[in-house]
């Protein structure tokens, strides 16, 4: 068993008790929900990669063939696997293993060097690391071989098409156990450790999925990099417990996005403000067809590019407000109010409680700018091995210190600028702060 399993981890959050009684958190686990999925729609096509692709059966086979693997490696219930690499069938393989088998997974963006490797590796006590998508990978990957006991490239075809061990040799997987270990970029110091359970990812995942009517009709095109909360549950999760079609673009190109939009009829597409300024770019007097987009969602833009956005693509584009230790909480609907929709940020999910603070620590009056504070379904656990940092970051309420500041009328707009610098950074590109909105 994993260090991590036998902590407290509901031990900072006070509202559990309450999300289980008003049905935001639920029993049963990540792995349960795709198999759920995956045992309605079989044959359908889970996953789209350029000119490979494979069912939900196929995919729920491979990833239990590759969980064995895992337990051939010793892995077990709550032990940490770093997965790193790019959008591929494999990505989603690795990830799903690891919830079929228990285990921690902690995806990490291609972008991270062999040293950041080594100390997350260390920092986690991690027991395997897989890598997928290139041959650049599987080099940085292969480094930590004297460090980490379990080291795996998967290279394509490597365990598609494996026949499905008995459902017994699965492990028991509680829904507050550590399921995913996200992480910052690290661009100062070490990443720090983002502690998910099955039920915070679940959360937001589900809210997502209903605030903007995705079903299992819908084709997702999913192009924020492996390793980010965008790709991970605005990605990822959200196509796979719905049973829809995930197309994987693995490496950014705007015309690259277009083209598969147009290929595959693609119906939701996230694109991350550096996305959303490329896809402005290129859409302009691109003779694409992108008619089949129903759900367009491009949070962090400005009012300017929203209006544009909306002019190129005929359809507004849906903002949400979210991080990585607070994913999915706050989002627009498909039918708000145009001033709205180019304005805010969108609105609390149920269950989520968003409070603008003083310096005090007190709330304040309306339309009075202060800090943003979150608590929800979908907040983190806290951070690895840092219970300073964890208690530090929370209120007693509960409440995350999200760096973000705003201002809340409740029916009002709430300005969001964020922290200082990245106030000064979004003035110098955008002109204005970006905008939330509080229920």
């Amino acid at each position: 068993m994993g260090l991590i399993r036998a902590r407290p981890i509901l031990a900072f959050q006070p509202d559990a008790g309450r999300y289980y009684a008003e049905g935001y958190w639920r029993p049963g686990d990540l792995w349960s929900e795709f198999a759920a999925s995956a045992s309605v729609v079989p044959a359908k096509d889970a996953l789209i990669v350029g000119e490979r692709h494979i069912s939900y059966a196929g995919l729920e086979a491979a990833a239990v063939s590759l969980s064995g693997r895992l337990a051939a490696h010793a892995i077990g219930p709550g032990d940490v696997v770093l997965l790193l690499g790019r959008h591929c069938l494999e990505s989603v393989m690795a990830l799903l293993a690891c919830f079929h088998r228990g285990a921690v997974a902690a995806p990490l963006p291609p972008m991270f060097g062999a040293r950041q490797l080594a100390a997350l590796a260390g920092q986690a006590g991690a027991k395997a690391v897989i890598s997928f998508g290139g041959e650049t990978e599987h080099a940085k990957c292969g480094q930590l071989s004297s460090q980490v006991p379990g080291v795996l490239a998967l290279r394509p075809g490597d365990i598609t098409g494996a026949s499905r061990p008995p459902a017994t040799d699965r492990p028991s997987v509680n829904a507050d156990d550590l399921a995913v270990l996200l992480h910052s970029s690290g661009t100062t110091s070490l990443p720090k450790g983002i502690m998910h359970s099955g039920n915070t990812l679940r959360y937001a995942t589900e809210h997502v999925v209903r605030r903007w009517e995705l079903t299992a009709k819908d084709r997702h095109l999913v192009v924020c990099e492996f390793g980010f909360v965008g790709s991970l549950v605005f990605g990822y999760l959200a196509a796979l417990l719905s049973g829809a079609t995930a197309v994987l673009l693995s490496r950014w190109t705007a015309e690259d996005a277009l083209h598969l939009i147009e290929a595959h009829r693609c119906t939701y597409a996230l694109f991350m403000p550096t996305h959303g300024a490329d896809v402005l770019q290129a859409g302009q007097g691109s003779a694409r067809d992108w008619s089949s987009l129903r759900v367009l969602a491009a949070p962090g833009l400005s009012r300017e590019r929203r209006i544009a956005m909306h002019a190129i693509f005929g359809r507004p584009p849906l903002a949400d407000y979210g991080l990585s230790e607070v994913p999915g909480h706050a989002a627009h609907g498909r039918r708000e109010p145009w001033e709205k929709m180019i304005q805010t940020e969108g609105r609390p999910f149920p269950g989520t409680e968003i409070k603008i603070l003083g310096p005090d620590g007190q709330p304040l009056p309306r339309g009075q700018t202060g800090a943003i504070v979150v608590n929800g379904p979908s907040r983190f656990l806290g951070f690895l091995a840092n219970e300073k940092l964890t208690r530090e970051s929370l209120t007693l309420w509960g409440g995350y210190r999200t760096g973000d500041i705003g201002r809340d009328h409740r029916a009002q707009p709430v300005d969001r600028a964020g922290s200082a610098q990245l106030l000064r950074a979004r003035h110098r590109q955008h002109g204005t702060p970006v905008a939330v909105r509080h229920a």
